[in-house]
């Protein structure tokens, strides 16, 4: 908490529950950190990061279920949520399509004012949204490796993560200097995930 600038809060689907949203959004708050709702499929055994074969309006129902969870302990607070940044799987749905991430931003913003989605910079549902006046929040990642078509390798693979920080925050540069990324990713479950937040930090700081 006291090295990144934005937190993004698991709000039950994959994780989460109303004392650790709670808790999170206090530790943000007193840090004044940019607050994100991090929704994910409905699927805390395999912690959302699979595929689930599900129909939209179970789905909707669950998304916003989650937002609202967050919601309203955020608002509780005074807390205002900045971003929505889908988790997992749904997040890499999401990105490649742009006709179910609109659909994505109906769900959130029935919940949620003021708030821009998060997506990966140069995805397809990027600028499919930006084309209708969405407002997008474009975001790379630190400690995951990328395929030369922009995509990310799989985590099945075995190079999938980044787990040296120095290599982590040479690539948080490129994605800023070179692509104009505006938020930058480290797993909180990555293997040395602070040591690779502590170096992305540095490296930000001397930009």
């Amino acid at each position: 908490m006291d090295v990144v600038d934005a937190v993004s809060i698991a709000c039950g689907g994959h994780a989460g529950d109303s004392d650790s949203m709670r808790r999170v959004l206090n530790l943000a708050s007193e840090r004044n950190l940019l607050v994100g709702a991090h929704p994910s499929y409905p699927d805390r055994a395999n912690f959302g990061r699979r595929s689930v074969d599900i129909d939209r309006e179970t789905l909707g129902h669950s998304i916003t279920n989650q937002l609202v969870s967050l919601r309203d302990i955020a608002e509780s607070s005074g807390i205002h949520v900045s971003y929505i940044k889908a988790h997992g799987a749904l997040y890499h749905v999401l990105s490649q399509d742009p006709e179910m991430s609109v659909w994505f931003w109906e769900q959130c913003e029935q919940v949620l004012s003021d708030v821009r989605v998060v997506l990966p910079i140069g995805c397809p549902s990027i600028r499919s949204l930006q084309s209708r006046g969405i407002p997008v929040l474009p975001e790379g990642f630190c400690d995951r490796r990328y395929r030369s078509d922009g995509t990310l390798v799989h985590r099945d693979c075995d190079n999938a993560m980044i787990d040296d920080p120095t290599q982590a925050a040479a690539q948080a540069a490129q994605l800023v200097k070179e692509l104009g990324c505006e938020l930058l990713c480290v797993h909180s479950d990555s293997n040395d995930a602070l040591g690779i937040a502590n170096a992305v930090r540095k490296m930000l700081d001397a930009l």
